[in-house]
């Protein structure tokens, strides 16, 4: 398949597993946003106003790892019940035009909560240009993470059943354990290290970072893009090695 076919199988992708179960429960959007604006209130009544930016920065990471998280339970579905997966695999479809699909059709499912928190931002927080353009790269380094993270989880599943319970666990390990919606500097230094286990907390780094929260040098940030872009493609090619795209 040339390139316009590989985009035009993304699309419907998209629209099968994106939009479509959007149109059919527009609430379903409420879904991912909750557990951030929780979150939020309670920083705010108990930290006050002023870590509030904390809670906007973490909120649209939180909402973002919950959307595509959820690409585990999905991909499994399509692969175990539905059997959709085969089908693709016997077209000429690549894995990655597949994969793409997916990951940014179970994005849709978190487009509300990122709009609502990307305003609170800018309401809140003066962004330069570059600081937008640092959110945004934190928000795809997340997306990409995460996503890939989910897709390999999947591809292991022999019950759907298996993954039920491991959603909402990794949504807590990743989106609200590490320092996502409070700094780093929390954490005994001792055991930072292990915050730098979970792929959140570089993107985290990056928006409190760029919206003058967490340090203003140029060359923290600028570590944290690096050690981001590096534990994501560490993470895709994982998915790409570990990931089962052919049934046995």
């Amino acid at each position: 398949m040339n390139l316009t076919q590989q985009i035009r199988a993304i699309a419907a992708l998209i629209w099968f597993e994106g939009v479509l179960p959007i149109r059919r429960s527009p609430f379903s959007l409420i879904n991912f946003i909750v557990s951030p604006l929780t979150i939020l209130f309670f920083i705010y009544i108990f930290a006050g106003p002023g870590k509030v930016v904390f809670a906007l920065g973490g909120g649209l990471i939180a909402v973002i790892v919950g959307s595509c998280i959820v690409l585990e339970t999905e991909a499994a579905f399509m692969r175990l019940v539905v059997k959709l997966q085969d089908m693709f695999v016997s077209s000429p479809i690549s894995p990655i035009t597949y994969v793409a699909g997916m990951s940014i059709a179970q994005l849709c499912n978190g487009i509300a909560g990122i709009i609502l928190f990307s305003a609170l931002l800018s309401v809140f927080v003066h962004l330069t240009p570059i600081g937008g353009i640092e959110v945004a790269a934190a928000a795809v380094i997340t997306w990409a993470s995460i996503s890939a993270l989910g897709f390999m989880i999947s591809t292991f599943a022999r019950d759907i059943r298996d993954l039920w319970v491991y959603g909402p666990l990794l949504n807590v390990v990743l989106a609200f354990l590490p320092p996502v919606f409070y700094p780093i500097s929390y954490i005994p230094s001792a055991l930072r290290f292990v915050a730098y286990l979970a792929p959140t907390t570089y993107p985290a780094q990056i928006i409190q970072t760029a919206v003058g929260v967490a340090g203003t040098r140029q060359n923290v940030i600028s570590l944290d893009l690096l050690g981001g872009v590096l534990y994501t493609l560490v993470l895709i090619v994982l998915a790409a090695k570990l990931g089962r795209w052919r049934q046995n």
